[in-house]
């Protein structure tokens, strides 16, 4: 397969990679937990909806429904989580197969990274939409890839199905085709990428927008206004103003606060339905104006949450009680370090004085220390990731870089700004994933070049 080929021939290696990814992913499997969330069963309700076979819940333009349609026609669960699994393997096998061929020095790097992906891989396992959107995000920009450097229309169609299919997962990237756009002509203007033709481009944002329509015209006959993304916008700005916990506006930094915001006002309605958001929307609105320099620190803390974890890792499968006290040592860590902190969860554990018990609970205390690692190497993964995207911005002013690297730099650099300004969690990245693993990459072996000393310069087209 050559870079930028749409066709893909699996050879041996490849094979075994996409074995190896799926052996870790059936480990995540046994080893972490990933109990039903409310969000699913909001979703689950929404399916049968859907199906004809249940009640209309009092909230249906919230979560999207993509995920809503594979719960109505899928029989069981635990196919979803196979089919989650399986679609997330190969696409992630697709990248490292890709990128081994574009940037062969890092290919075994970029190899290892892929198979120990566990924030991937905890994605796909679990019943929420984030995995099926990164998956199919991910072969979006593999299509789009090919269809810049081919010049051919049909691939950036395809693109723009994938990442509009995306779109009907999780709205957060329905902007991203418009990003990756104009990214890509300042590249271009630049002589940072030289694609075939833009045409392919336009298509791939004319039909990743066209596939968000339904949705759309859904969302009207609901709310009685046209809206590209969900109901909750308001309830997630309203709680990001709480991510720092010493805000003026005193406004906690969890789901529950934007609800008991809506009753303050007096309504009933959920603060994720439509007339929440307007309410809740008016509301962040009415507080910035009070207090606008306190965006500053707000946004400081969301940046030194994202650097410091900036994915999540899994939970561990531990019995009630393991993960009750793994939960007390983890806020109790999370106060001492001033990161990511549920106020709420903390004040509750320390008022019932949990914390002796839980730390001496052995399994809770291992499991912490899991989690402390695998948030430790995730930062320093998207550390790494940050440093290679400016390495390739500064030092490669010729096409020598894959056009693909710039496309999944388009893809992290936009779930950051996302992350940054407007998320309140750690997992919102675990779907881009991928995307940091070449730059880790290149930062990796501009590393060890520096520590060898000085080389011979690169060929052009190694994507080094």
């Amino acid at each position: 397969m050559n870079p930028g080929s749409s066709t893909f021939i699996w050879r041996g290696r490849d094979v075994a990679l996409f074995a190896a990814i799926g052996a870790v992913s059936a480990c995540a499997y046994l080893l972490l937990s990933r109990p039903e969330s409310s969000v699913f069963h909001s979703i689950v309700d929404i399916g049968a909806w859907l199906r004809g076979a249940g009640a209309k819940p009092a909230v249906v333009t919230w979560p999207a429904w993509g995920y809503a349609w594979i719960v109505a026609w899928v029989p069981r669960f635990d196919w979803i989580i196979a089919l989650q699994a399986s679609l997330g393997a190969v696409s992630l096998a697709a990248l490292a197969v890709r990128l081994r061929l574009s940037m062969p020095r890092q290919s075994a790097f970029i190899a290892i990274l892929c198979v120990l992906a566990v924030p991937w891989h905890d994605m796909q396992l679990t019943l929420y939409p984030s995995g099926a959107a990164g998956s199919l995000a991910l072969l979006s920009l593999l299509s789009l890839d090919a269809a810049l450097t081919r010049g051919e229309s049909r691939l950036g169609v395809l693109a723009g199905v994938l990442m509009g299919l995306a779109d009907n997962f999780r709205t957060e990237f329905v902007l991203l085709p418009v990003f990756i756009g104009v990214c890509s002509v300042a590249l271009r203007r630049r002589h940072f990428i030289e694609p075939a033709s833009l045409r392919p481009l336009w298509l791939f944002i004319a039909s990743a927008l066209i596939l968000q329509l339904p949705w759309a015209f859904f969302y009207h006959a609901q709310t009685g206004r046209y809206s590209l993304t969900e109901s909750n916008f308001g309830h997630v700005m309203y709680v990001s103003l709480g991510s720092d916990p010493g805000n003026p506006w005193k406004i906690a930094g969890n789901d529950a606060a934007a609800m008991q915001a809506v009753r303050d006002e007096g309504y009933a309605f959920s603060s994720l339905s439509e007339p929440g958001n307007q309410v809740l929307r008016r509301l962040v609105m009415a507080r910035i104006k009070q207090h606008p320099y306190a965006l500053v620190p707000r946004t400081l803390q969301q940046l030194r949450n994202t650097l410091v974890a900036p994915f999540n890792w899994g939970e561990p499968r531990l019995d009630q009680a393991g993960a009750r006290d793994l939960d007390v040592l983890r806020q109790e860590l999370k106060a001492r370090l001033g990161v990511g902190v549920n106020v709420a969860k903390l004040d509750d554990y320390r008022s019932r004085n949990l914390y002796s018990n839980a730390k001496e609970n052995a399994a809770a205390a291992l499991s912490l220390a899991y989690q402390i690692t695998a948030v430790g190497t995730g930062s320093v993964i998207f550390l790494l990731g940050i440093a290679g995207m400016v390495v390739a911005l500064v030092g490669a002013k010729t096409p020598r870089r894959p056009l693909l690297l710039w496309l999944l730099g388009c893809a992290a650099l936009y779930k950051m700004l996302q992350d940054v300004l407007l998320f309140y969690q750690v997992n919102y990245l675990n779907n881009v994933y991928p995307m940091f693993i070449p730059f880790a990459a290149i930062s990796f072996t501009a590393v060890l070049d520096r520590l060898k000393g000085p080389a011979a310069p690169l060929e052009a087209g190694t994507g080094t």
